[in-house]
């Protein structure tokens, strides 16, 4: 027979196993470094936002799902689970000879764009 060894978790807090509330949830989210992304779905043009992590984005795969047609969106691929090198939005789209614009989101709910 062979024997393994015990499985490891996947996130660095092992220790605590206690539920959380989607309100805790939902909080510890809000205050993770993270980028807002509106688009229009080229499927079924509708129009949608996402909150995004700046680690999944930066570090990991992201997809987004279109709320109408529920496409999915590939956004960022460093795992390479979706390509041979990791990629991100801005190289899919300069690909095809497009470009992302960027803006600041304020505090107030503003977004400012600045020019490249």
């Amino acid at each position: 027979s062979t024997q393994s060894s015990p499985s490891k978790p996947l996130t660095d807090n092992a220790g605590d196993t206690s539920p959380q509330t989607p309100e805790e949830i939902a909080a510890r989210k809000a205050q993770e470094p993270a980028y807002e992304m509106t688009f229009t779905c080229r499927k079924c043009l509708s129009r949608s936002s996402h909150r995004i992590t700046k680690q999944a984005y930066h570090f990991g795969t992201t997809l987004v799902t279109c709320p109408g047609c529920k496409n999915r969106h590939l956004i960022s691929d460093h795992l390479k689970i979706f390509s041979d090198k990791g990629v991100t939005l801005e190289d899919i789209l300069r690909e095809k000879g497009q470009y992302l614009k960027k803006g600041r989101l304020g505090e107030d709910g503003d977004v400012e764009f600045y020019p490249d």
